[in-house]
């Protein structure tokens, strides 16, 4: 759901496709509830493999790509300022995000890799070839699965990611 000042109802994201303008990344296929007329917007571009979208503030979404975050505006464009990277980009397929307060922690096959949201710095890494990993829950509390590479069946080991709180 996307929150949209002076609407009544939220709108409700159902696709997110490459932009159709210039400046414009992502477009929002959207459900309007406020709308007498139409409720659905016009889908006449592919969707994006999409992971995760989150709205962090009125006018500020988070779109999470294959290997890239976007931080974006309600119209899909870029938006880039003091306090957010407009881009991040990881050298791995994302399989999941958690979103922090000041960072993301995007998760891959082999690990997990956070970052700053102001400074696009890493901030923290775990990378083990020889384990496959998987996010189980984000609720409150991060957990994350492994087990070996070489026997994906055996039994897992479970980490509590500590000191993650305020997640969006």
């Amino acid at each position: 759901m996307l929150v949209v000042p002076d609407q009544q109802y939220p709108l409700i994201c159902v696709a997110v496709s490459k932009g159709t303008e210039l400046s414009q990344v992502v477009r929002f296929g959207t459900v309007n509830p406020n709308s007498t007329s139409s409720w659905f917007t016009e889908a006449d571009t592919p969707q994006t493999c999409v992971i995760h979208v989150t709205q962090l503030e009125r006018d500020t979404i988070l779109v999470c790509l294959d290997r890239c975050i976007k931080i974006v505006n309600l119209q899909g464009r870029l938006k880039s300022s003091r306090k957010l990277s407009a881009e991040l980009t990881f050298n791995f397929q994302i399989e999941a995000i958690v979103c922090l307060q000041d960072s993301v922690l995007a998760f891959w096959r082999h690990g997990m890799q956070g970052r700053s949201f102001k400074t696009n710095e890493i901030t923290q890494e775990i990378s083990d070839n020889t384990r496959i990993f998987r996010l189980l829950g984000s609720d409150r509390v991060v957990v994350l699965e492994s087990r070996p590479t070489d026997n994906p069946t055996a039994a897992s080991n479970l980490y509590i990611l500590a000191g993650h709180e305020n997640s969006y």
